[in-house]
């Protein structure tokens, strides 16, 4: 169990066996007033979890990009209006990042604010989104630029989904993973690469990288609830992570994106003078095998494109583009960077790396 600090109410994060234990606890802990929300794919690999829920008060949503945008949140409020939720409900979301998002916003602006607790089923969600009390929803082209904080009473994290999961979605969890133990220093980037070797030879470890995840974002998100200054380090890999993923129509899964983030902000690092001579090929040797062959896509890409995603970013505040760089791992450090003078030629030299 991990107990989060917030000065929005505290939460704890709690484990289950299995589904149907974690939906139970949340049901019991909600008094039965529980209205719920659930991942499609979720809903479909395990209905025995799912038997006891009243139908008439679950929305069952397709998880996409284009689902948490703000027009298609009407599909998602007006079901719960018309099975009569009111503002002594719990709204019980079941799935991944993507749901966690629409159900946060959902749960924050319903009548002003009712209560949700989440049971996350994706690595990505176990590992680092379930925490910290963000949602982010699209408008138009501008991804994650509409959001709202707004913790869950309670998360219920049960490891027994993660079976079902697709690699490409293990992997997109660990691309996570790494960028968390990277930010957290140098003793936890070794931990982390020795549980990573004992999940690829056995697949054990996967529970003791979630819980490590959490407990440093834990200390990030308590200082800085509300991410106005170091809570910004968590995006490192992020500004480049996003514009991939913005460009090649969201082909490249979230934390896989993030990955070949991390490779480019390290990239800039070292030809920033930031990051010693050897970092970045160091680095993203160690990356590679998480990432590939997905880097292909990137170099490939219009780098004017990428460059223009990036100019879009929230975390900008005038014309030039924020980054998170590293001086190696638990050394990073916000920095701006002219998108005409440095940022294009570093992005093409990239690239071309990528591509070789």
């Amino acid at each position: 169990m991990l107990e989060i600090a917030s000065q929005l109410g505290p939460y704890r994060v709690l484990e289950a066996p299995n589904l149907r234990e974690a939906l139970a606890g949340a049901v019991n802990e909600a008094g039965g007033n529980s209205f719920f929300l659930v991942d499609a794919s979720v809903h479909h690999c395990y209905p025995e979890g799912f038997a006891s829920a009243d139908l008439a008060r679950t929305v069952v949503v397709k998880a996409s990009e284009e689902a948490k945008s703000l027009n298609a949140l009407e599909r998602v409020l007006l079901p719960l209006l018309k099975a009569g939720i009111r503002r002594n409900a719990r709204l019980i979301v079941v799935g991944g990042g993507i749901l966690q998002d629409i159900g946060c916003f959902v749960a924050s602006t319903l009548f002003r604010g009712i209560a949700w607790s989440l049971i996350p089923t994706t690595l990505l969600a176990q590992c680092d989104s379930c925490i910290g009390s963000k949602s982010s929803i699209n408008i138009g082209a501008y991804k994650n630029q509409l959001g709202t904080f707004y913790p869950p009473r309670s998360v219920w994290m049960t490891f027994d989904v993660l079976g079902s999961l697709p690699p490409d979605e293990i992997r997109s969890g660990v691309g996570e993973i790494i960028k968390l133990h990277l930010i957290a220093g140098q003793d936890e980037f070794r931990r982390a690469r020795e549980n990573l070797q004992a999940y690829r030879r056995d697949g054990s470890a996967l529970p003791a990288l979630v819980w490590d995840s959490l407990s440093i974002k834990k200390g990030f998100i308590e200082e800085d609830e509300f991410d106005t200054g170091r809570r910004n380090l968590l995006n490192y890999g992020h500004t480049f992570g996003h514009a991939f993923e913005s460009v090649t129509g969201y082909a490249i899964p979230h934390g896989i994106a993030v990955l070949l983030g991390v490779s480019a902000a390290t990239y800039f690092s070292e030809r920033l003078g930031l990051a010693p001579s050897g970092h970045f090929q160091e680095l993203d040797a160690f990356l590679r095998p998480w990432y590939e062959p997905y880097h292909e896509m990137i170099g490939r890409i219009d780098v004017d494109a990428v460059l223009e995603a990036m100019k879009r970013d929230k975390k900008n505040v005038d014309a030039r583009i924020t980054f998170i760089l590293t001086r190696g791992p638990g050394l990073m450090e916000k920095s701006s960077l002219d998108s005409a003078t440095q940022v294009r030629a570093l992005l093409r030299d990239f690239v071309q790396q990528l591509g070789a």
